[in-house]
């Protein structure tokens, strides 16, 4: 438990520091974000076959980056930026003409994930470039809503939540929740305004229950392939798609709130 509070803390500060410093080189570190996770989404499924498919893997990552860092560093039309994938993507279907080797059906996992992570990770780069105070309450909402849901948990954590994750109980659920809420709340209250104080809760609510809901996609996404971590690259946590899973329903979330009002 400590190891991973710890963890968690040095992981917010490093991204609202980087945030901070820089624009450019937060969007870097998005970018390499999501690249690590489409590299843990690839492995997961194509762990045994890792050199076969590392053109594959490769023509995914080239795809991804387009997608994650279009009208950042560059300007190019979306609707290019979109079909581009589909298009590098599927041509090996074409060139191979082997099911046994590259099927409709890894086309359509590979796709998914270069389309699922670049553009999640292009939205927090856009919240960035439109609200810096709005990306860190995403990370803050997140970061804080899971730690307290493992710490309450692990304390007094008795009746099981779901069979998605076994150690994820319904005290340490709404322990998580509160804290989100209030954390969360007080920050973009204070830091973000325009809004009053019912208006924050009840959106930092609505946020801690989709930070909870990714965690347990992506745990359910474990769970298929019968991993118990993406990887190991994160002390506590496991891989960048174990931390960054929250983060994504928050800012997704986030941003369809914003477009509705």
């Amino acid at each position: 438990m400590k190891q991973r509070t710890i963890s968690a803390i040095i992981l917010l500060v490093v991204l609202i520091g980087c945030l901070l410093i820089s624009t450019k080189l937060f969007g870097l570190v998005m970018m390499i974000a999501a690249i690590l996770g489409f590299n843990e989404f690839f492995d997961i499924k194509y762990s045994e076959n890792i050199k076969k498919y590392r053109l594959i893997k490769i023509l995914g990552i080239i795809s991804l980056t387009s997608l994650t860092l279009n009208n950042t560093f560059y300007h190019i039309d979306m609707n290019i930026t979109i079909l581009l994938p589909l298009i590098i993507l599927t041509m090996p279907i074409v060139i191979y003409n082997d099911n046994k080797f590259y099927s409709i059906n890894d086309a359509l996992y590979v796709i998914g994930i270069v389309y699922f992570l670049g553009l999640s990770f292009g939205n927090i780069i856009h919240l960035m470039d439109t609200d810096i105070p709005r990306c860190i309450f995403i990370f803050i909402i997140a970061f804080i809503t899971d730690t307290y849901a493992y710490i309450g948990g692990s304390l007094i954590g008795r009746h099981k939540l779901t069979s998605i994750s076994p150690k994820k109980t319904i005290e340490g659920t709404i322990i998580g929740t509160l804290m989100g809420v209030l954390f969360g709340s007080v920050y973009y209250y204070n830091m973000v305004g325009g809004v009053t104080v019912f208006q924050a809760i009840m959106l930092c609510l609505i946020l801690t229950i989709l930070s909870e809901m990714g965690d347990l996609l992506f745990s359910s996404i474990k769970r298929y392939f019968e991993k118990k971590d993406y990887s190991n690259l994160i002390p506590g946590h496991g891989g960048i798609l174990d931390r960054f899973d929250s983060v994504i329903y928050v800012s997704l979330g986030l941003s369809l709130i914003l477009s509705m009002f």
